[in-house]
C-alpha cells in the first residue's frame, strides 16, 4: 500500500499570498509611523544614496554658513579696534600740533604729553590683542 499525500494547491497559493499582503502591510505600517519613504535601505537603494548626499551638502553648507558668520564677526571687531586707533591717532595728531604753539605754557605741554603718552600706550594694547582672547 502506497501512501498518497494530497495538497491543497489553491489553499498554498492563497496562503503565500496571505503572507505577501502581511509583508507589504507591514512595511506600509512602518512607513506610515516612521514618516518617511525610505524606512530601510533596500526600499529605495538610489533615493537612499541621494537623500545621504543631500544631507552631506546640507551639513556642508550650515558649517560654510557658520565659517561666514565668524569672518564677519572677526572682520566687525577689527573694524571696530581699527575705527578707536584712527581716533587715538588723529588725536594725538592735534596734540603734536597744539604743542608746537609757542603761546602754550609749560603746564599745558606737560598734559598734552601726558594724554600724548596714554595715547600711545593705548595703541599698544590695541596692537597685542587677538581675537577671541
Amino acid at each position: 500500500m502506497s501512501v498518497i499525500i494530497n495538497t491543497n494547491t489553491a489553499a498554498s497559493r492563497g496562503a503565500r499570498f496571505l503572507t505577501d499582503a502581511s509583508q507589504n502591510l507591514s512595511k506600509s505600517l512602518a512607513r506610515l509611523s516612521s514618516g518617511s519613504k525610505i524606512v530601510e535601505p533596500q526600499d529605495d537603494a538610489a533615493g537612499m544614496a541621494v537623500a545621504s548626499r543631500m544631507d552631506a551638502q546640507i551639513n556642508r553648507t550650515e558649517a560654510t554658513r557658520s565659517n561666514i558668520g565668524n569672518a564677519i564677526s572677526f572682520k566687525q571687531t577689527q573694524d571696530g579696534f581699527l575705527a578707536k586707533a584712527s581716533k587715538a591717532l588723529d588725536r594725538m595728531s592735534e596734540l603734536a600740533t597744539l604743542a608746537q604753539d609757542g603761546t602754550k605754557t609749560a603746564t599745558d605741554l606737560g598734559l598734552y604729553n601726558k594724554e600724548y603718552e596714554t595715547l600711545y600706550s593705548y595703541l599698544d594694547v590695541v596692537d597685542s590683542q587677538t581675537f577671541n582672547d
